[in-house]
């Protein structure tokens, strides 16, 4: 076979065969498509030579791709989804060190039972009833059971993803007996052991982006919301995911110094593995190493290295492991991104190489980082336009910056944990110098993060247009190329960038527009409200729950989506959760210039209101409470916002506001209940209100009729998602439509958008 050989034939039609049962598929249709493979296959003898033998290949592994699938989902997914909603009492072997949260802890078990599925699983536990565990420990634990793919009434793939087939509660549990195995749980001791060195070693400040760097544990990552919002809008994010780039560090390493040769190649497969146990062997690790793995064994059995069929079969045996693995963002992002590099970077490489005149290591830099995010970007564009919604346009420029502090920090955070063995103070000294770098590489994907028009987000059709617009033309241009045809690159980036250029012109344009806009997101059963007309934003609430969704990501991607990088004010109504989570990170997306608080927050000690104020002042927005009547005005969006009243709990002692946008008035009245909204209705004249922003997700202690017969509102619009609470009652959609009003719900509607302007 010529032009794809037979283990590219196979792995290729067994990756289809996997996508297709876990993305396309329903289940029941497995063996039938199994079956028209195989016949697929028989039909494939009456043709001729190559082809032949490459469909009656790719046709055989593609049974076999149906075939192992179902077997894995039947003898994992639905013999676990037995369990679920039960309450028993079984035996476990830890498997990894507990992971603490603020009011909870996890760890990774495998069930031991012998009736029971020899699976892994996820427990929580909200006690401190898993403080001295460790891995190899055997617990007897009573666990109440969660479906692993399932999750706020709808299917997730996370879990059984990462190789997790049950969550559960650990209800009571104790320790049976103590690991007797410690080879087996090597990696997890070596990771423990390794961020526990990072934390003693660097700074407050630069430890959680360090831990992240080096072992993927990204709890502490994440807490860092002005980093975390920047490192992904800048297309930054990927440094900390450990994946194949950071393995591709120490590969590219031993080769610039010792050379490509069998040799170095043996040295690199020792390291790799090395690095992927002390990562603690993350199934992101495992994968990354498993992929360079392939690439580095044809060099050491002396056979040619066709990187067409490495890539394939690499994601072949990752797939035959975990077929569920294809739902992995991780994979799928860290596949694409290996796949550009090595098809792409060695091109483009040399094109960049003879355009640009010059020696020098500077130089050899430049064009290397340069040709490296660029070919990363062939593949994974697509991938992070669907997963994320937005593509950053900086991610070359920000790589060129950065990545040379990142290999920095890679190399040198691990040597520096082996040297604080030796000499803590000699590690930490130096510790400190390398935190420089960290600082150093925040301050750029900040800055970037902030440029107008630095991403383009796929909320806006034009901008996925244009996407489709570079890959047409640049496709166009490759089939030139392969033609014979002497084509310059500079004609198709000139022609995408004149079309990028009247995207952000339409967009803005269509911004200046905008006589007046209502658009509720769709946040769970949290509550974010946004207004605007003209160049003017105003946000009202930013908290979601019950939903994957964050609802700062959520607004932002809405405003930015349209051309808007500023937001007049944010008004929190009261700072409850599923009204406030995703405020900060709004505020580190997007220029806020006024915070809106309740007056009376002395009561709130829980931090919630620390962290908002900490997330306003690093982004220079002015703080108002309200403690009175308030009328603020931003363009033609006018506010009146109602005095808090000062007795009771968050809810009734929050912000209660109407809104005039365009021709409409909103009311919105936060969490609070019947007896409040009644003194509402005594205090104020609500009687043109024309759109009601149902109180408390449609909570039957709110949406009282005396506030129905005040406002006569014509719409009714209601924030509601996933909950336990049974909200929306059917009390209050019974006083609703009794009022004639029509209702519109984000959990059936999904964003609702009104225009209310001419």
């Amino acid at each position: 076979m010529r032009s794809v050989r037979k283990l590219a034939a196979l792995s290729i039609g067994y990756c289809f065969s996997v996508f297709a049962a876990h993305y396309i598929l329903p289940y029941n249709y497995l063996l039938p498509t199994a079956a028209a493979s195989i016949g697929l296959a028989l039909c494939s003898l009456l043709l001729k030579g190559n082809t032949r033998k490459r469909v009656l290949l790719a046709a055989l592994a593609a049974a076999i791709g149906f075939c192992g699938y179902k077997y894995h989902y039947d003898n994992t997914v639905s013999s676990c989804e037995k369990l679920v909603g039960k309450t028993m009492t079984v035996h476990v072997q830890v498997l990894e060190y507990p992971t603490r949260y603020d009011y909870s802890s996890r760890i990774y078990v495998k069930l031991t039972e012998e009736e029971l599925p020899q699976v892994k699983a996820a427990l929580f536990a909200y006690n401190d009833c898993l403080s001295a565990v460790k891995p190899g420990d055997i617990l007897r634990a009573e666990i109440r059971f969660r479906s692993a793919v399932e999750k706020y009434g709808e299917e997730n793939d996370n879990y059984i993803s990462d190789g997790i087939y049950l969550n559960g509660n650990i209800e009571e549990s104790r320790l049976v007996s103590g690991g007797d195995n410690s080879l087996a749980f090597l990696p997890q001791e070596l990771g423990r052991v390794l961020r526990t060195q990072i934390k003693d070693i660097f700074p407050q400040n630069a430890s959680p982006f360090m831990l992240a760097l080096l072992t993927g544990d990204r709890n502490d990552y994440y807490k860092d919301e002005a980093l975390h919002s920047a490192m992904g809008v800048s297309g930054m994010a990927h440094v900390v995911a450990v994946s194949g780039m950071h393995v591709s560090f120490l590969v590219a390493l031993l080769q610039l110094v010792l050379g490509k040769n069998r040799r170095t190649s043996v040295l690199c497969l020792l390291l790799i593995w090395t690095f992927v146990v002390m990562s603690g062997s993350s199934p992101s690790a495992v994968r990354a190493g498993i992929m360079l793995s392939v690439f580095l064994m044809a060099p050491v059995f002396g056979r040619e290295n066709d990187r067409t069929t490495s890539l394939c079969f690499a994601l072949a045996l990752i797939l035959a492991a975990n077929p569920f693995a294809a739902g992995s963002v991780s994979l799928q992002l860290s596949f694409a991104a290996m796949a550009g590099i090595y098809l792409f970077a060695q091109p483009i490489y040399g094109y960049l190489d003879k355009l640009t005149p010059g020696r020098g290591s500077i130089r050899r830099y430049i064009i290397g980082s340069l040709s490296s995010s660029l070919s990363v970007t062939v593949f994974s564009v697509p991938l992070i336009a669907v997963h994320f919604g937005y593509v950053s346009l900086l991610m070359p420029i920000t790589n060129i910056l950065c990545l040379w502090a990142v290999s920095i920090l890679f190399v040198g955070g691990y040597a520096l944990c082996i040297l604080s063995f030796l000499t803590k103070l000699t590690a930490t000294f130096f510790a400190g110098l390398l935190a420089y770098l960290v600082r150093y590489i925040a301050f750029v994907v900040k800055t970037v993060a902030r440029l107008s028009f630095s991403t383009v987000y796929t909320e806006n059709m034009y901008a996925v247009l244009w996407i489709v617009l570079v890959y047409a033309v640049f496709a166009l241009w490759l089939i030139g190329r392969k033609k014979g045809k002497r084509l310059s690159p500079l004609i198709p980036t000139v022609l995408c960038a004149l079309v990028l250029v009247c995207v952000f012109a339409k967009t803005r344009a269509d911004m200046l527009a905008d006589s007046g806009t209502l658009g509720v997101m769709d946040v769970g059963s949290g509550q974010c409200i946004a207004l605007t007309e003209g160049r003017h934003t105003v946000v009202i609430d930013c908290g979601s729950k019950g939903t994957f969704t964050n609802a700062g990501s959520e607004a932002a991607k809405y405003l930015r989506g349209r051309g808007r990088t500023k937001i007049d004010c944010l008004v929190l109504t009261h700072l409850h959760s599923d009204h406030i989570s995703g405020a900060a990170r709004l505020m580190n997306t997007m220029q806020v210039e006024t915070l809106i608080l309740p007056g009376y927050v002395d009561y709130i000690n829980d931090g919630e209101l620390a962290d908002l104020i900490d997330a306003a002042h690093e982004n220079g927005v002015r703080l108002m409470y309200i403690s009175h009547d308030t009328e603020f005005d931003a363009g033609g969006i006018s506010l009146r916002l109602y005095a808090p009243f000062p007795k009771g709990d968050k809810n009734e002692r929050g912000i209660m506001l109407t809104a005039e946008v365009g021709d409409e008035r909103v009311l919105i009245t936060g969490d609070v209940a019947g007896a409040t909204e009644r003194k509402l209705v005594a205090a104020q004249d609500l009687s043109d209100t024309d759109i009601l922003i149902v109180g408390h997700h449609g909570s039957k202690y709110s949406t009282s009729e005396e506030l129905l017969l005040e406002t006569e509102p014509e719409i009714a619009i209601i924030s509601v998602g996933y909950n336990n609470y049974g909200h929306p009652a059917e009390e209050v959609l019974d006083r609703l439509r009794e009022h004639d009003v029509t209702i519109y719900r984000t959990d059936e509607c999904g964003r609702i958008l009104i225009s209310t302007g001419d």
